[in-house]
């Protein structure tokens, strides 16, 4: 069993309240070394105890493999959650089954075309962000797919 540091028990604590506060999209934001793979698979394995299916959004094959092994680390049920490229979730989206949260992965690519039609596909989905950078390069905010950024873990 892995022991969740408290600032990443407090980053899960404050994403299950801002469910409760009646927010849909929040974005945990954290730095590089967090352990942001460890704390998706924690809330993925709750999610999955409760007998959700949950889809995990990567934009790149080497995420996949990384997080995999982080969710079989926690012994979640490969039955309950999806890992997937945008790419090829983009082309499967008709014959997928409907997942009970969204978790993306660097999420500041959110904004791209690609996951918005994902996005728009499962609109009743709730769904949660990870990224160490909550703006993009060109300048622009999440607000258009997130509803509120949590922060708790300083870079320092």
């Amino acid at each position: 069993m892995i022991q969740l540091r408290e600032y990443q028990e407090t980053l899960i604590r404050k994403a299950q309240d801002a469910y409760r506060l009646g927010y849909k999209a929040p974005c945990v934001v954290a730095p590089c070394g967090a352990g942001k793979s460890i704390v998706i698979a924690s809330i993925a394995k709750r999610t999955a105890d409760k007998g959700n299916f949950v889809l995990f959004l990567v934009h790149r094959r080497e995420l996949c493999d990384q997080i995999e092994e982080t969710f079989q680390l926690l012994n979640i049920p490969k039955a309950q959650y999806m890992i997937g490229m945008v790419q090829t979730v983009v082309r499967r989206l008709d014959r997928m089954e409907k997942p009970s949260l969204i978790i993306t992965d660097e999420n500041h690519h959110g904004l791209a075309a690609s996951y918005r039609k994902i996005y728009d596909h499962f609109s009743d989905v709730l769904r949660l962000g990870f990224t160490a950078t909550p703006i993009r390069l060109n300048g622009s905010g999440l607000g258009d797919v997130n509803d509120i950024l949590i922060e708790e873990v300083d870079a320092e």
